[in-house]
């Protein structure tokens, strides 16, 4: 599927390796600032961010053992990550991070833009799940045409067909 992803020039994506983890961690602790309200010492939020990445990625790979773990590169600088389960009939984004100096410029929606492009190519829907929260998001992925499909407390999960 990586290779079939038209994206725009200067854009590319490739696929996580062990010397990525620096910068994965860092992408899921910059998407976590409620712990650093926390009132705990730093080494001890630094061993509970260590955790639940290592949680989180444990996760994925349980219930997304076939999910593709990408890394955003723009100019060749890493800008974000991108974690995506292929079906027949659907891509589900697992997991979607743009580092934050990089947010708000269009490269998400670039990036989102592609995988839509790929779905529509194969008779495929996209979907995915967002904190109810997080608005920003939220917002984003209405503006490309996702809807809610379904919602808890704490989630909502959208479609784009």
């Amino acid at each position: 599927m990586i290779e079939d992803l038209v994206l725009p020039a200067a854009y590319s994506l490739r696929f996580a390796h062990k010397n990525d983890d620096t910068f994965l961690f860092a992408l899921f602790c910059l998407a976590r600032t409620e712990l650093s309200l926390l009132p705990l010492p730093p080494q001890q939020l630094e061993l509970l961010l260590q955790q639940q990445y290592r949680l989180q990625q444990a996760g994925y790979a349980t219930q997304y053992p076939l999910a593709m773990s990408l890394v955003i590169e723009y100019q060749s600088v890493n800008i974000g990550k991108i974690v995506i389960n292929k079906s027949d009939t659907s891509v589900h984004i697992v997991d979607f991070a743009i580092a934050p100096p990089y947010r708000g410029c269009g490269y998400g929606s670039a990036i989102l833009e592609s995988v839509k492009a790929y779905a529509h190519a194969n008779g495929a829907t996209v979907t995915l799940g967002v904190d109810r929260q997080n608005m920003r998001a939220r917002r984003l992925y209405q503006r490309l045409g996702f809807l809610p499909y379904e919602a808890s407390e704490t989630h909502e999960w959208m479609l784009w067909r």
